[in-house]
């Protein structure tokens, strides 16, 4: 890898090589939010703007190849950044919305099962967390586990900083939760 190459490429493609290279977190290209708020799809009324893959296979297309990341983000500098949950990354995720009660559902699981125990987490930019935990075998993404509450395991994924979103706001690790104080590569969580 040349100091050139690496100096071509976006913030985004930067941290994707990061993810792959760091974590091995395989990571693919996701469709982003233009200037005008749009999704760079083009599509008018897209139901999930900047959150779908550019790719024709999408989650399945993910690696940690530099050479394909390196592809990818030179042809899409802005891409928002997408990592497979479930066993190919190692981590399931608590996703949850507050926007549809996921706080308070978060609140409700932890006066009966006790606080959840420390990991990685992230704010979402829809201002909702991914809460990361180590990949459970046979587990599947649910959505609406409870209200406001999906999980992201098998057959899932979440975009992941610095991705964009539709409400202007970026994706972001919690400080003092960030993936490598947690994550040693696919297999190992704190």
């Amino acid at each position: 890898m040349t100091v050139e190459t690496e100096n071509a490429l976006s913030e985004k493609g930067l941290a994707s090589l990061d993810y792959a290279q760091q974590l091995d977190w395989p990571v693919f290209p996701c469709h982003s939010i233009t200037e005008g708020g749009a999704c760079s799809c083009g599509k008018t009324g897209c139901s999930g703007p900047g959150k779908h893959p550019r790719t024709e296979h999408g989650l399945k297309d993910a690696t940690t190849d530099p050479t394909q990341i390196r592809k990818w983000w030179e042809q899409y500098p802005d891409a928002n950044i997408g990592i497979p949950t479930g066993a190919v990354s190692g981590f399931d995720v608590l996703d949850i919305d507050p926007r549809h009660g996921g706080d308070i559902s978060l609140e409700v699981l932890e006066a009966q099962h006790g606080k959840l125990p420390e990991t990685s987490e992230q704010i979402t930019g829809g201002g909702g967390r991914h809460i990361l935990f180590r990949h459970t075998p046979g587990l599947k993404s649910r959505n609406g586990v409870l209200p406001g509450i999906d999980i992201k395991a098998d057959g899932g994924y979440i975009l992941v900083a610095p991705s964009n979103h539709f409400s202007g706001r970026r994706y972001a690790w919690e400080e003092s939760s960030r993936p490598e104080k947690y994550f040693q590569g696919r297999s190992e969580v704190a």
